[in-house]
This record gives structure tokens, C-alpha cells and sequence, in this order.
């Protein structure tokens, strides 16, 4: 059995170093303890204990996947072939059980053909005869309804469909008759559908009505020529939307690499792979079929389902299909979001709706520990990427945790009381330097809103965090507003003279200053404001004086001098984005972009031919020679692209 994209393969991409077999097991093991989202060190593992045949562990590490990865329907069927070349006939029908039904049940179509080709095998026409004929066809119906009907790549599917009733020899008239009104059955409803190959399958359809019976030929043919154009129109319609979609998946244990298993993030093709899932999505949500309600929800649902395959370390893809469907269903919700956090245990997104939905049903200990869940996998990649110096890592690492406490702090306030929280709050602080200060303001804005005490929590809060976040630019910032809230100008003033020569910031050092030299002009004294502003064209001689006069009169976050005499030195977005923390260029960034000097280029423009190549191809017999395709040369292409990987020590010479 083929799978959608690749045919089939035996061939390793990459050999195994040799290493003694019980480092290459503590090695991948201690990859999966650090990352248990790790597909590829997981698939490594199996195909090294396949090769020690080691049955159980196999098993036992299958499972571990299949719980945490339900839906990413390859696992499940390079799992089965595996089985089936070993004959588990009795554990191919439960694992079957287990991914195409229930809970976990799964649409995808190489999935299901996977369960054909099993059905098939057990039921052999030679000695089960129409019996087994009758299984075969049911099992052909079932997967036409579960998902082939929904696919638009199925060609492979109808094709086998059509050659399974062709060759199907009647032993009377009867017999006969059914398998025309079978085939015809079958006609009717796939050219219909929009899928590739449809016009191919629409000729092969009038050349079969026209052997059956070229008198009532027209009548058939005509009755379905209308429905037939109609969903070639469509297909061509979904191709032109989803142009560019990147399928693809290991079609067995051996051809397993990283460019054939789910990207992440951090792949420069995941936000453009993301936007084509999504159009595809709205453009099932149009019904462009016209069909009934709860069959285009049908076909929404398996489009949604195809995206969390190849897209699923989507944070974006598990949210938008949780909340597409079963509205009032809280369970179903909580399912699908639990798989999506699994997938991504370091998902803010998942983690916080999923304990709004935990807190709609008022289920506190599913909240906290959805919470501490998420933190804990978030401190495991934290430690690796310190581990692996990776800082930029770490500091994205750090932001995250500081965000998630932030929330879970919130979040415990409301479900049990201020004290519950604090407790939260005292876990941050014992991180100290590995948490960002966005936990000590937020704590500080909570003890205000919730104390009796007006302001003194907070600034003990506030004066705990200036200990870890000194010479942190943007936390002396947020710390100077709060302070301004509540007119503490000599604390204000004290703040200022602390810290400012300490921070690196030049964007938060200014920030400070524009901050200081405003409230000065409004609150203080004409001198004190001279002061500050030669200070300030000491640190930043560039800043234009009409700049810094304007800014310091500037009107509810709105530099009206600018505005109304100036307009030429005026930008509202360049003005918002600076208030904000950014810098005055992003102007300038956003024309670089928009005029193209941003743009990436992958590859070269202009790409040569080998002459070797060329003299091949001049050899080589025309196509009209041949009437069937000996060679497809788009699932030649798409194999070497996407199921090949090359060794990076590969020595080109050899």
C-alpha cells in the first residue's frame, strides 16, 4: 500500500553510527526525557530495538507515542505495517480498534487504506468467494465515507476501488448485472467530488458506459456530466487555494528523517504551511459543494484533523479546531485541547484555555494541574537550552515561564482567595534569575486591587523585585508608572537616580528620561526639567531639540506640537510603537520591507542544467510512445524532496 504523497521505500536515509547498544538506547532515552515531544530520538529507538528484536520494547514505546501523539495518524500506521510484516494479525485488529474508533478516532486517508489492505488480506477471495467479496466491498464503503470522500488526493483510493469491482467475474447474469450497477454506483459518487485525477477517472467512466451499453451510454453519461464539471471546477478551486501545501510524512520505519516528520516553529515554512491550513479551512467553512449541513461539517472537521497531522506542533491549529466545533460539548473541548497540550506542552495557549474551560465546570485540581504541568515542561526545556547555551533560547524559555506564573497567579486568585495566590507567587520568587520581572508587577497591581492597605504590599513587592531586576530597563519603567499612579515623588526620583546609569537599554534608558522629563515639565519645577534634558542629550546627542521639547508637552500619550504645527516629523504608528518600547526606526524597518530589501530568496533565481542531464533527456524516448505512465515524475520528485535525507558529513569526492 502506497501512501498519498511517496511510494514505497526500503531504503535507510542515514545509518546508525556505531556505538555500543546500550549507549545509543541511553542517549535517545535521556533526548525523550529531556523533550518527550521528540517523534524522530522515538522512532530512532524503535528501530534499534527492532533490530535486537525486541518485541516488547517496541510495543512499550509505541504506546508511549500513540498517548501522547493520538492524532498524528503516520505513527499509527508505520505501527501497523510493522506488525502486519510480522503477521500480528491479533494486534493489528486491536491497534486498528483503538485509532479508527472512539476518542481517538482518526480520518486519514493513508491510515484507513492501511485497514484495507488488512481487511483484504484476511479475507481472500479464492477461498472466501462472495463472502469475502461482500467484506472487502464494506470495508471499501467505510472508508469511503470516513475519508476518502473528504480527500481531495485520493486517486489512489478510487483507482483501487474501480479495479477491485473490475475484476470481480460474475458466475451468471445476476452476478453480472450487480457488478455493472455496482461500478456505476461507484461513478456516480466519486465524479462528484473534487480530487485529483478526475478527469482521468471521468474518461475512463464514458469509455466503461460505452462497453456496457452504448444505447443507454448518453443517458448516464449526461446525467453526470454536470455534477462532473462542477467539482472539476472545484478542484481546481481548492488547488489554487491550498498552492504551495506541504504534505508529507514518513511512509514506513525506515524512511523516518526530520524533513518528513511535523516541523516546528522554528522551520521558516511553519507560518506559511499555517495561513494555506487555514484557507483550506475557510474554504471547506464556504460549503463550495452545496451539502447538507452536517456533511460540510463533516468535511470541515476532516480538514481541521488534516492539519493538526502536519501541522502538529501548532499551538494555532489545536485552538482554532477546539473551538470550531461541539460548542455547548465542554468535554470534547477538553479532549481535544488535553492532545494539543501534549503535543505542546509548552503551550501558554493551550494551558490557559483549556483551564477556562476546567474553570467553567469549576474542576480547581484539573486547573492547577494543567497549570503546574505546563510549568514543569517549560523548566525542562529551560534547563536544556542552558545546558546547550543556547541563550536566546533560554531567554524566550524564561519569558514564557514568567507569563504562564503570571497567569496562574491570576487565575488561582480568582478560583481560591489572595492567599492561594501569594503561594504562587512565592514559587516565583525561589526561581529568582531564571523568571523575567513580569511576575513581581503583576503581583504588585494584584495586591493593590486586593488590599485594604492602598499601596504598601505592592511597593514591598515592587522593592523585592529590584533586587533580581536592577538593571532592568523595562522593570524600572513599569516600576516609575507605578509610582506615578500614586504621586511618591521623592521615591520616584530616588528610583531614577538608582538605576539609570545602570541599565543597558538605550530604547528603556530613554523611555525613562522622556518618562521623568514629562512629569517634571507637568508636576515639578522649570530648572529640575533643564537639568534632566541636558542630561538626557549627554546620553543621546543624535535626538533632534524640537524632539525632545515636543515629547516633553506631549498631551495624553499624543505629541500635539507635532501633530497639528509639526505633521512632516509626525507618525501616529512610529508614536504609539515608541510610547510602547520600540524603537523610532521601526518606521524605516517597515519601508526596507515594503520596498523588498527584506525578502528571502531560497535558492538561486537561475538554475543550470548538467549537460550529462540534457544528453539523457535527448535520448530518451517521446512520451506519446508510451499510453501509461511508467514513471510519475511529480511522486519521483516529491520522494527524493521530502523522504530522503542526506548526511551533513557526506563526502561529495567519494
Amino acid at each position: 500500500m502506497s501512501n498519498l504523497s511517496t511510494p514505497e521505500t526500503t531504503t535507510e536515509p542515514i545509518a546508525t553510527p556505531t556505538v555500543i547498544a546500550d549507549d545509543i538506547v541511553s542517549v535517545l532515552n535521556k533526548k525523550l526525557e529531556e523533550d518527550p515531544t521528540d517523534i524522530l530520538s522515538a522512532l530512532e529507538l524503535i528501530k534499534h530495538y527492532e533490530s535486537k528484536d525486541d518485541f516488547e520494547q517496541i510495543k512499550l514505546s509505541f504506546e508511549k507515542l500513540h498517548s501522547r501523539f493520538p492524532f498524528y495518524a503516520p505513527l499509527w500506521s508505520i505501527h501497523l505495517k510493522e506488525d502486519l510484516q510480522r503477521d500480528e494479525f491479533e494486534t493489528v485488529e486491536k491497534l486498528l480498534a483503538q485509532c479508527l474508533s472512539g476518542e481517538t478516532e482518526n480520518n486519514d486517508l493513508s491510515l484507513w487504506m492501511t485497514y484495507l489492505d488488512y481487511v483484504r488480506r484476511k479475507n481472500n477471495l479464492i477461498t472466501g468467494g462472495q463472502e469475502a467479496r461482500a467484506i472487502v466491498v464494506k470495508a471499501f464503503d467505510l472508508v469511503l465515507e470516513k475519508c476518502a470522500i473528504f480527500e481531495p488526493n485520493s486517486s489512489q483510493f478510487w483507482n483501487d476501488y474501480v479495479l477491485f469491482l473490475e475484476q470481480w467475474k460474475p458466475v451468471n447474469k445476476w452476478e453480472e448485472q450487480q457488478k455493472i450497477d455496482m461500478i456505476r454506483t461507484l461513478y456516480k459518487r466519486m465524479l462528484c467530488v473534487p480530487f485529483n485525477s478526475l478527469e482521468q477517472m471521468w474518461n475512463k467512466y464514458t469509455q466503461w458506459e460505452q462497453t456496457v451499453n452504448s444505447l443507454t451510454a448518453r443517458k448516464f453519461i449526461g446525467e453526470l456530466s454536470g455534477d462532473y464539471m462542477k467539482a472539476r471546477s472545484l478542484y481546481q478551486e481548492w488547488s489554487n487555494v491550498t498552492k504551495g501545501l506541504r504534505r508529507v510524512a514518513p511512509i514506513n520505519l525506515r524512511s523516518v528523517n526530520k524533513k518528513n516528520l511535523p516541523h516546528t516553529s522554528e522551520n521558516e515554512e511553519f507560518p506559511d504551511q499555517i495561513d494555506i491550513w487555514k484557507k483550506w479551512i475557510e474554504w471547506e467553512k464556504e460549503n463550495k459543494l452545496v451539502l447538507p449541513e452536517e456533511t460540510a461539517k463533516m468535511r470541515v472537521s476532516y480538514a481541521y484533523k488534516q492539519s493538526i497531522i502536519y501541522m502538529l506542533f501548532s499551538p494555532e491549529i489545536w485552538y482554532n479546531y477546539a473551538i470550531s466545533f461541539d460548542e455547548n460539548d465542554s468535554s470534547w473541548r477538553q479532549q481535544t485541547l488535553s492532545h494539543g497540550l501534549k503535543a505542546n506542552p509548552t503551550s501558554p495557549t493551550l494551558c490557559i484555555k483549556l483551564s477556562e474551560i476546567y474553570g467553567m465546570e469549576n474542576e480547581v485540581e484539573m486547573i492547577k494541574s494543567c497549570f503546574e504541568g505546563t510549568i514543569k515542561s517549560i523548566q525542562r526545556q529551560y534547563k536544556k537550552s542552558v545546558a546547550d547555551d543556547n541563550s536566546e533560547s533560554a531567554q524566550s524559555l524564561k519569558e514564557r515561564l514568567g507569563y504562564i506564573y503570571c497567569v496562574y497567579m491570576n487565575t488561582v486568585k480568582k478560583i481560591s482567595g489572595l492567599s492561594a495566590a501569594r503561594s504562587i507567587f512565592g514559587k516565583c520568587r525561589k526561581l529568582k534569575d531564571s523568571i523575567t520581572h513580569q511576575i513581581y508587577i503583576e503581583n504588585a497591581y494584584m495586591e493593590y486591587y486586593n488590599q485594604n492597605d492602598g499601596y504598601k504590599t505592592a511597593l514591598k513587592v515592587l522593592e523585592l523585585g529590584l533586587k533580581y531586576f536592577q538593571t532592568d530597563g523595562q522593570y524600572i519603567n513599569k516600576y516609575i508608572d507605578f509610582l506615578l499612579l500614586f504621586n511618591k515623588d521623592s521615591q520616584i526620583k530616588t528610583l531614577f537616580e538608582s538605576s539609570i546609569d545602570k541599565i543597558d537599554d538605550k530604547i528603556q534608558t530613554r523611555l525613562i528620561f522622556k518618562k521623568m522629563i514629562e512629569y517634571e515639565t507637568k508636576y515639578g519645577n522649570i530648572s529640575t526639567v533643564y537639568t534632566l534634558e541636558k542630561r538626557y542629550k549627554e546620553k543621546f546627542p543624535d535626538e533632534m531639540l524640537i524632539e525632545t521639547f515636543s515629547d516633553r508637552y506631549m498631551i495624553q500619550k499624543v505629541n500635539q506640537i507635532k501633530k497639528l504645527e509639526l505633521p512632516y516629523l509626525y507618525n501616529e504608528t512610529e508614536e504609539a510603537a515608541f510610547t510602547f518600547g520600540t524603537d523610532r526606526n521601526l518606521k524605516r524597518t517597515r519601508e526596507d520591507f515594503g520596498n523588498g530589501s527584506n525578502k528571502r530568496f531560497h535558492g538561486n533565481m537561475k538554475t543550470e542544467i548538467p549537460e550529462p542531464i540534457v544528453n539523457l533527456l535527448k535520448i530518451l524516448p517521446k512520451r506519446q510512445y508510451f499510453k501509461n505512465a511508467i514513471l510519475d515524475p511529480s511522486n519521483l520528485v516529491d520522494y527524493l524532496i521530502n523522504q530522503i535525507e542526506i548526511p551533513n558529513d557526506t563526502n561529495v569526492n567519494e
